[in-house]
């Protein structure tokens, strides 16, 4: 084991003022992004005014934690505000797609862009004082494994959104739009059902490049090997992710479009199975999202005293286990046939047992306490989870929907898919803390140091 002075040799390393400002420039834009969906959703159409106003005070704050980031406060500013810039330019062409043949009014577009976004950054930075130390290397991974998870969940709702509305075949092919570039598709198209799927797929290709941006940071951060090695798999899987969505579109029978709007589609067995693998598939990575975070923690790589039996390992397994047969169910139910709600609900209650079992497990004499506050967590999130499914089966009915029932059954059965995804993540991190070496904290040696006899 390495010495009490090596333990967090990772953690207080400082970064250079890139490395400082660039997770808060993805965070900036995963907020930005966020908040500009909710307000053009169909049933909310915020005001402009507000969500301009709301989008600058995300910058502002973000300028005001980027110069808090590093001594060098105002490059550090720009940076970030830079870096969420570069991926808003994703949304950007969707109000300039109609302008686009106007080369000079598009450059003063962006140009007018950029600028205002350090404007504001800078009068963010201004309000707070230089710091004396940049942060540290633990705390740029933590929050890019954060800005990944939170960005993930909210694709995880909107995907939810698009299935409660019946609106995956709202753009009939895949990767154009309508047969553009779905990054010019002006925003005019974007109504009703059109709207849902496609933000659907802007949203779904900023979590990938979240999810890439990640990945390299950890590399260029020298980060332990599982953590690495965890955001490789990421990066698959959001590929992959984004591959089935696709192919759930292109694998239809057959489309009828009337007037630029999809009035009618058929459906293959193929492209049935492949929605729910995509539903299921999401879930897992939200699950894998949520366990980077928790290595790339402060917490996490804190000494911590406590032992956890090996028969927790055990007990957990079959609990993330029994969660997953549970999403593919709730899946199939959804999308294929209502016969498979009563083995779902009859998993419920089994489920429930499990989290009752393993919550209790949680609070035994010696227990870490961070493995029971997570099991704490998952008990409640659990009990919400079972309530919220019957109200959602009291509000949705008997019979698999072929289209939007109104706003009250869409939030109700989003809701309910969206805290199922919640729920494995919190038995994922629950998880880890039940693998974790408690006997060595350093941070090195999650890659594999310690030896499994002093891991129980």
């Amino acid at each position: 084991m390495k010495s009490t002075s090596d333990l967090f040799q990772l953690e207080n390393t400082p970064t250079g003022v890139i490395s400082s400002a660039f997770p808060i420039g993805v965070a900036i834009a995963v907020a930005m992004w966020t908040s500009g969906f909710i307000a053009r959703l169909p049933f909310v159409q915020a005001a402009p005014s507000l969500l301009f106003a709301v989008l600058a005070i995300i910058v502002i704050l973000g300028g005001r934690s980027a110069a808090r980031s590093h001594p060098q406060r105002w490059l550090a500013t720009v940076i970030a505000t830079s870096v969420a810039a570069v991926f808003d330019l994703l949304v950007i062409g969707a109000f300039l797609a109609e302008d686009l043949s106007d080369g000079v009014r598009s450059g003063i577009a962006l140009g007018s862009f950029f600028t205002g976004m350090t404007i504001l950054g800078l009068i963010g930075a201004a309000t707070v004082q230089p710091v004396p130390q940049p942060r540290t290397k633990i705390e740029g991974m933590e929050l890019m494994g954060a800005a990944t998870f939170l960005a993930t969940l909210v694709m995880i709702a909107i995907g939810g959104l698009v299935t409660s509305e019946e609106a995956g075949m709202a753009v009939p092919d895949w990767p154009a739009s309508f047969g553009e570039n779905m990054f010019l598709l002006p925003l005019s198209r974007m109504t009703g059902g059109i709207y849902y799927e496609h933000a659907h797929r802007l949203y779904g290709t900023l979590v990938g490049l979240v999810t890439i941006s990640m990945t390299v940071y950890m590399f260029r951060l020298g980060a332990p090997r599982i953590l690495r090695w965890g955001a490789v798999l990421a990066t698959f899987q959001v590929i992959f992710q984004g591959v089935l969505g696709g192919l759930r579109v292109t694998e239809v029978e057959s489309v009828t479009e009337v007037a630029g709007q999809v009035t009618a589609w058929e459906e293959s067995a193929w492209s049935l199975a492949l929605r729910v693998f995509h539903g299921v598939d999401g879930q897992l990575f939200l699950a894998l999202t949520a366990a980077i975070w928790l290595l790339s923690s402060r917490l996490w790589n804190r000494q911590l005293e406590g032992q956890v039996p090996r028969v927790d390992r055990t007990w957990t397994l079959i609990l993330l286990f029994g969660l997953i047969s549970q999403l593919v169910m709730g899946a199939m139910s959804r999308h294929v046939s209502r016969e498979w709600m009563i083995p779902h609900i009859i998993g419920a209650f089994v489920v429930l047992g499990l989290v009752m079992v393993v919550g209790a497990r949680c609070t035994l004499p010696g227990m870490p306490t961070p493995r029971v506050r997570s099991g704490l967590i998952l008990g409640i999130v659990a009990a919400i989870q079972v309530t919220l499914g019957f109200y959602a089966l009291a509000v949705t009915g008997t019979e698999v929907r072929s289209a939007s029932s109104g706003v009250h059954e869409t939030l109700v059965a989003t809701l309910h898919q969206t805290l199922g995804a919640v729920l494995l993540s919190v038995a994922s991190v629950l998880a880890c803390w039940t693998y974790r070496p408690w006997e060595a904290t350093d941070i090195g040696h999650l890659g594999g140091d310690i030896p499994e006899e002093k891991t129980s």
